[in-house]
């Protein structure tokens, strides 16, 4: 650790940025635990390099909102969206979890029609911020859903979904994303999952943990039942049609368990109420006897 006058704490840090230094407590190294790892491993951590990849004003800025405890990151108020994207790409590699919780909801509420794909493009294809092209894909399901609710305007509203978002091309694990998205009805899911699949057959052995992300037990058994037997068109096998049974059956059971739950409920609301009813039943006899008398 440093002895020069900037650092006379043993709890002072230095942070090497672009070949220049920031002087930093302990609490910024305990924000990270790409930090607490090297302070832990590393002899000399005198300074701690940080990857050319984020600049030195996203350091800068990360600094002092640590060291300020600014919780809310109100410090990135008026920043742009690409600022805040390459600040949580930095944040996600440092391991700086805090910080980029609060960031991936600025980030969301910064994404609109016109920008999503930007956000989506930018952040495919790194592993820490899924959530973050998750809610990217948020503007053009909506949209998507807007377009079906029309009479026969499915098929066009899933070539332009497909257009704009290319999800035809998309890879299982891009798919599951994008059928994870809250603002699609199940039904709606099972639509894209099958235009999906019939042009990515070979795709068989991920079809399965697909299915199992729409929410079967919130649809009526026709529906159910219609599914079926589209799945079992698929040609995925006798032994993954079956699996996808037990799927079905498994979410009927759920489904029973939450009705069930709900009577209970409901039973359990009436025993309590019985009592207040007969309470203010008593109270109206009495003062009808009060007013005859």
């Amino acid at each position: 650790m440093s002895t020069s006058s900037t650092d006379l704490s043993p709890l002072s840090f230095t942070l090497l940025v672009h070949g220049k230094l920031i002087h930093c407590t302990s609490r910024v190294i305990v924000s990270s635990s790409l930090f607490l790892d090297m302070v832990e491993l590393v002899e000399d951590t005198n300074p701690i390099p940080i990857p050319t990849f984020i600049s030195r004003q996203i350091m800068l800025d990360l600094v002092e909102m640590v060291e300020k405890d600014d919780s809310e990151c109100a410090h990135l108020i008026l920043v742009s969206l690409e600022y805040l994207l390459d600040f949580l790409i930095a944040v996600d590699f440092l391991g700086c979890e805090g910080v980029k919780a609060v960031l991936e909801e600025k980030v969301k509420d910064k994404i609109t029609e016109s920008n999503w794909k930007n956000v989506f493009n930018y952040t495919k294809n790194i592993l820490g911020l899924v959530n973050t092209t998750k809610n990217s894909m948020t503007p053009i399901c909506t949209r998507l859903v807007e377009l079906s609710k029309g009479k026969n305007s499915l098929p066009m509203a899933m070539e332009r979904f497909n257009c704009q978002l290319g999800y035809i091309q998309c890879t299982p694990s891009m798919l599951k994303l994008v059928l994870k998205n809250d603002c699609l009805g199940d039904c709606l899911k099972f639509d894209i999952l099958k235009n999906w699949f019939l042009e990515n057959s070979e795709t068989k052995g991920e079809i399965l943990s697909m299915l199992k992300i729409i929410q079967f037990k919130e649809l009526e058994d026709s529906k159910v039942e219609e599914i079926i037997s589209e799945v079992k068109t698929w040609n995925i096998g006798k032994e993954l049609v079956n699996s996808f049974k037990e799927v079905i059956e498994t979410a009927k059971k759920e489904r029973e368990l939450d009705r069930e739950r709900v009577r209970m409920e409901w039973r359990e609301k009436r025993k309590l109420f019985r009592p207040r009813m007969n309470g203010l039943v008593l109270f109206v006899n009495f003062q009808e006897i009060h007013n005859i008398e």
